[in-house]
């Protein structure tokens, strides 16, 4: 049985103990488990929380197409694996 923290946690990766990863280099999805890669991930997390609350402070169709069109641009760009 899940308690609500603990699924807000599970639900957003900040689980308090992660147990050690070996990683296989030759696996296809290798970059996915660094820890280089997973702070990126919680940085995009963020951009779109944030970007969310924006949106729902604003409710107008113009902003949230346009917000949501460069929060997408942003995530990509802050996921690009070749930077």
């Amino acid at each position: 049985m899940f308690t609500g923290l603990r699924l807000v946690l599970i639900l957003l990766e900040l689980e308090l103990h992660r147990p050690a990863i070996k990683l296989d280099t030759n696996h296809a999805q290798a970059r996915l488990q660094t820890a280089q890669y997973r702070a990126k991930k919680r940085i995009v997390r963020g951009l779109w929380i944030a970007t969310g609350l924006l949106m729902l402070a604003f409710p107008l169709t113009h902003f949230i197409v346009t917000l949501g069109l460069f929060t997408t641009f942003l995530s990509f760009t802050i996921l690009d694996e070749t930077c």
